[in-house]
């Protein structure tokens, strides 16, 4: 269970605000960081343009000591680190403070930049002689403390000690875990992914699609995971995914469902999984062999005029859907034994899987 501090520090927003006032209380736990200790602060400060640094730090005679980037989960993007790199002048420090201690957000940066672990940044303000900024900073301090040892011991391979993913309980941190695992995904093959919550019930779900070869453009293969870390549940879904709704690309998703009929089955899967990776095929599994549902209804009907509301009574392609042009099969993650760099071998497991079958 979420306490009141965590649930206003899962939200950057607050966190900067956080920082802001441990800097307006005492500026001088910026020594070393900055160029200087700020004598003001300001929030989404943007040195003039439309885009915002989270923190921009001012000297005393209004000079740019600072920029300070704040990440809970998401990384920085190339294109926002350029930003900061044309924006604000050669000497003031760029400062990326994130969760996690990795540098690989700040790999062909200029050296301009400085990283350090929010929990490091917020600890500076705990030997404050301002007791209430010491008793915050203490607090937030212990927080970001155990979410980056909670989120680094899931990171890790099983073989050297990993934490297993049910030590993960918050939806908040089942978010943080599957961004911070979407360069590992692009490297593993995948052209594009995307982390982020189902729309219905806010958890956690990572996505990675491959294009078909010799398809159509917007024809891809997919493979993703939808966890619910408070049921201790993640299903592995693959199979087809062709984009937006139209008479055209229902037709072809659908002719090419029934081409790899045999292919997106979840027994199928975890059988190529047993002959290539025997020890993570011991962490999936599947109570129904195909992995899919029944089929009902005349699914042609589905092509000609598209899915409906309150056609899903009637409805089925005997596959796994998300409106009427992604079609796919699941099985069960194993959340006690697997863990972060396993979710992303199965994932590219099965877009090379499919993309073999094609």
């Amino acid at each position: 269970m979420s306490t009141g501090l965590e649930r206003l520090l899962a939200h950057e927003t607050n966190l900067s605000d956080l920082l802001a006032y441990l800097t307006e209380r005492e500026p001088k736990s910026w020594e070393g960081i900055a160029a200087s200790a700020p004598a003001e602060v300001l929030r989404e400060g943007g040195a003039g343009t439309r885009k915002r640094a989270d923190l921009v730090l001012r000297g005393p005679k209004s000079e740019i000591v600072g920029a300070v980037e704040i990440k809970l989960g998401h990384h920085l993007s190339t294109e926002q680190r350029k930003w900061y790199e044309t924006v604000f002048a050669p000497e003031v420090p760029l400062i990326l403070a994130s969760l996690d201690d990795t540098g690989s957000a700040l790999e062909g940066a200029s050296d301009k930049w400085v990283r350090i672990s929010l929990a490091d940044l917020v600890g500076r303000w705990r030997s404050s002689t301002d007791a209430e900024v010491a008793t915050i900073a203490a607090a937030m301090h212990g927080v970001l403390t155990s979410w980056s040892g909670t989120i680094a011991a899931v990171s890790e391979e099983r073989e050297v000690g990993a934490a297993p993913l049910d030590t993960i309980g918050d939806p908040f941190l089942a978010r943080v875990l599957t961004r911070n695992l979407q360069p590992a995904l692009l490297a593993g093959g995948a052209e594009t992914v995307y982390a982020g919550t189902t729309s219905g019930g806010g958890n956690a779900i990572l996505q990675a699609w491959v294009p078909l070869p010799s398809a159509a453009e917007g024809e891809h293969v997919i493979a993703e995971v939808r966890w619910a870390p408070r049921r201790r549940v993640m299903d592995l879904r693959f199979g087809l995914d062709f984009g937006e709704s139209s008479r055209s690309s229902r037709a072809a998703v659908w002719a090419r469902a029934q081409q790899m009929d045999d292919v997106i089955r979840a027994e199928r899967f975890i059988e190529h999984v047993e002959n290539l990776d025997s020890k993570r095929a011991t962490l999936i599994s599947s109570k129904k062999p195909s992995g899919r549902p029944t089929a009902k209804g005349d699914w042609s009907e589905i092509v000609e005029r598209g899915f409906r509301r309150g056609d899903a009574t009637f409805f089925n392609p005997g596959f796994h859907r998300d409106g009427d042009t992604r079609f796919e099969a699941t099985a069960r993650i194993d959340t006690s034994k697997a863990s972060g760099p396993d979710v992303v071998a199965l994932l590219c497991h099965a877009l090379r899987y499919l993309v073999s079958a094609v």
